[in-house]
C-alpha cells in the first residue's frame, strides 16, 4: 500500500483562505437581526449571546513584592548580599517549600538560593470553539494568580521562621497573644511597636487575613474619631490607620497578624527571571497548554523590624 504525501498546513494558510470569503453587508446583517426579532424569545436569545460569564471571585493580588525589595539579578554567578545587623544573621528560603536556613554568616554576607515557582495551564481545544469568552486569557490569568499565591505562601513561611529564630537570638518576644475570639485592638499594634522602637526601627505596614481586618471596622469611635466612622459608613474601605498600611491576603492564617517595616529595612526578593510564558501544546491530547514559571529567591536580611499578633 502506497503512502500518500502529507502537506503541512500553517495557520497563515487558513487566514489566507478565509480572507477570500465574502463579508456580510449592512443589509444582510439587518435581515438576520429581523429574523431573530420575529422569534417570541428574541430578547432572551440576544441576552444570552451578549452577556459575559459571572465572576466567581475577586482577583487575588499578591503582597510579596510590596513587602520585599525586588532585585533583578544579572546573568552569571550569584553575588552575596550584605547583612547589616548586630548579630550578623539572615534567613533564606530554600528550594524545599518550607525549609528556612538560619545561619550566622561570617563577614555578614549571604548568598541567595534560587528556586522555581511554576504553573502549567491548559485549555481543551474544543472549548476554544464552544465558549464565547477568551479561555486562553482566563487560564493564563488564573495561573498568574496561583503563582502569586505560591509567592505569598513562601513569604509567610519565611516571616514566621525569621520571627521565631530572632526571638531565640535576642531573648525578646515580639509575638503577642490576645486570646482566641478576642478582636484585635489598636493598643495591640502599639504594644508591639513600642518593642520594635527600642531597636531603632519603625513598622510601616501590617499583613492580615481579610476576616481579621474586619476587627478594625468595629473599633470604638473614641479611638477612631468621627471621620473614620463616617468614611466606613460611607462605603470606603479601610486601607490603613495611624502610621500603618494594611495589606490583606487570604493566605495569612486567620487570627495572625504580621507587622513589617518598610521593604528597604527588611529584605530582598532576588529575581533571575520574572514570570515567563512558553507554549506547551499537547496536540495528541487536544490541549493548548503553556509553561509559566519564574526563578526567584527570598531573604530576610534585617529581622529586627518584624513582629506578630496572634489570637491563641
Amino acid at each position: 500500500m502506497s503512502l500518500q504525501a502529507r502537506k503541512a498546513v500553517k495557520s497563515d494558510d487558513y487566514v489566507k483562505k478565509l480572507a477570500g470569503l465574502p463579508k456580510l453587508s449592512e443589509a444582510d446583517k439587518q435581515a438576520r437581526l429581523a429574523d431573530i426579532v420575529k422569534d417570541a424569545n428574541y430578547m432572551k436569545r440576544l441576552g444570552v449571546a451578549m452577556i459575559g460569564p459571572i465572576q466567581i471571585r475577586l482577583r487575588y493580588e499578591g503582597i510579596t513584592r510590596n513587602v520585599l525589595v525586588e532585585d533583578t539579578l544579572d546573568k552569571g554567578p550569584l553575588l552575596p548580599y550584605d547583612v547589616l545587623d548586630d548579630f550578623g544573621q539572615a534567613y533564606i528560603l530554600n528550594q524545599t517549600d518550607s525549609e528556612v536556613k538560619v545561619t550566622p554568616f561570617e563577614g555578614k554576607q549571604v548568598y541567595p538560593r534560587l528556586f522555581r515557582i511554576a504553573a502549567f495551564p491548559r485549555v481543551r481545544k474544543e472549548d476554544l470553539y464552544y465558549l464565547r469568552v477568551n479561555a486562553i486569557e482566563f487560564a493564563q490569568d488564573e495561573s498568574r494568580q496561583a503563582i502569586q499565591k505560591q509567592e505569598d505562601s513562601r513569604l509567610l513561611t519565611l516571616l514566621d521562621a525569621s520571627i521565631t529564630a530572632y526571638e531565640g537570638v535576642t531573648g525578646v518576644s515580639v509575638t503577642k497573644s490576645i486570646g482566641a475570639g478576642n478582636p484585635i485592638e489598636m493598643v495591640d499594634f502599639y504594644d508591639q511597636v513600642a518593642i520594635l522602637e527600642q531597636r531603632q526601627i519603625e513598622t510601616s505596614r501590617v499583613i492580615m487575613n481579610p476576616a481579621d481586618a474586619r476587627d478594625i471596622y468595629s473599633w470604638d469611635m473614641n479611638v477612631t474619631g468621627w471621620q473614620f466612622k463616617d468614611d466606613v459608613m460611607g462605603g470606603k474601605m479601610v486601607t490603613g490607620f495611624g502610621e500603618f498600611t494594611i495589606q490583606k491576603s487570604i493566605l495569612v492564617p486567620s487570627g495572625t497578624v504580621y507587622m513589617v517595616p518598610d521593604p528597604n529595612f527588611l529584605g530582598v526578593m532576588p529575581v533571575m527571571y520574572s514570570l515567563d510564558v512558553e507554549e506547551n501544546n499537547q496536540v495528541e491530547q487536544f490541549y493548548r497548554g503553556w509553561v509559566m514559571d519564574e526563578l526567584i529567591s527570598m531573604l530576610i536580611l534585617n529581622p529586627r523590624g518584624l513582629a506578630k499578633i496572634q489570637k491563641a
